[in-house]
């Protein structure tokens, strides 16, 4: 019985050490403004060699981030910057506790996605879900029906989505000859 509890005790506390290392991020660098992101000009770089670490309150959510760098902290508002690149080269913008993939760099319409919890029965498959906003405007799920009500101005974009697009599914289908997502090709 002393032999389990140890046990238990013991993967409880590699398990809550492997999640705070987890919590933490070498970024790049920090996008404050989608016009920021759409040229590519980042703050909080890597200075000396040496990179910024994020704490991104990934299990308890916080409307900030801590900025770790040479041993001196910054606490940065979610809603003060566009969003953050962290050393893989993944973008994240954060909204509401949530962090959301930037998958384009088109001002007109940046498309996201947020992978969703899954059972572990549906192993390996990831699971995501597909956001759009328009500029700086609040995120929405991506549908035929919400890119007809973003884009009111073009008269014609609802005939051409509806023949470029049978199902929601199709929305994020990418185009290799013109190198972008066959819906940002329409929208242009």
């Amino acid at each position: 019985m002393k032999g389990k509890k140890l046990s238990l005790w013991m993967s409880g506390l590699m398990m809550m050490t492997c999640l705070g290392a987890m919590a933490q991020q070498k970024i790049t660098g920090i996008y404050l403004t989608s016009a920021d992101y759409i040229q590519n000009k980042m703050t909080y770089t890597e200075t000396n060699g040496h990179l910024y670490k994020a704490r991104l309150y990934a299990l308890a959510p916080k409307d900030h981030i801590l900025l770790t760098h040479g041993g001196e902290q910054t606490k940065l508002e979610k809603d003060r910057f566009f969003a953050l690149q962290l050393k893989d080269g993944k973008i994240f913008h954060m909204k509401g506790g949530e962090s959301y993939e930037l998958l384009n760099r088109n001002p007109q319409l940046f498309l996201y996605r947020r992978k969703l919890p899954v059972s572990p029965k549906t192993y390996p498959e990831q699971s995501y879900r597909y956001y759009f906003s328009t500029g700086e405007n609040n995120l929405q799920e991506l549908t035929t029906r919400n890119i007809k009500q973003a884009f009111v101005a073009k008269k014609d974009l609802p005939e051409r989505l509806d023949a470029a697009f049978r199902d929601n599914d199709d929305l994020m289908a990418y185009d290799t000859f013109h190198h972008m997502y066959k819906l940002e090709w329409l929208i242009k």
